[in-house]
This record gives C-alpha cells, structure tokens and sequence, in this order.
C-alpha cells in the first residue's frame, strides 16, 4: 500500500513537470541514506532500496525502488 502511494505520488509529480520525463538515463542501486526520495518525497531510510538515476552525466535524482519504477513508466503511461 505505502509502495502504491510513493508510486503515485511520483507519476503525478512528473507528470506535473516536476521531474523531466525519462530519457538517457543510467541507474545504480544501493542502500537509502536518510534522504527524502525525488519521487514522493518520503525519506528512503537505510534498510530500503535506492536508486540514484543520473542523465546527461550532471542531473541526479535519487528513488524508492517503487518511485524509480513509477518514473521510467511515465512516457509509457503517458501515450
């Protein structure tokens, strides 16, 4: 259920423009750190998943594994 809501909360934020929708992109796992995820905000605490997703080699975001998920579907979604 709390997966859904992240999941939901970052479509509707990218496709509200606040984050660009999927392009180039590279993706590397690891382990939360404490900070709020780009997606939906909450904090991805260190037993959780995190993806930081990086395009053109100088924009980074970082996601809930739900949230990343949720982003790379957009342009899917969205057509």
């Amino acid at each position: 259920m709390q997966e859904e809501r992240r999941a939901e909360r970052t479509t509707d934020k990218t496709r509200r423009g606040g984050l660009p929708a999927p392009a180039r992109y590279s993706r590397r796992p690891g382990l939360g750190d404490g900070r709020p995820c780009d997606g939906c905000g909450e904090t991805v605490h260190p037993t959780e998943m995190l993806f930081t997703v990086s395009m053109s080699d100088a924009l980074s975001w970082r996601f809930h594994a739900e949230c990343c998920e949720a982003w790379l579907k957009f342009k899917s979604q969205d057509q």
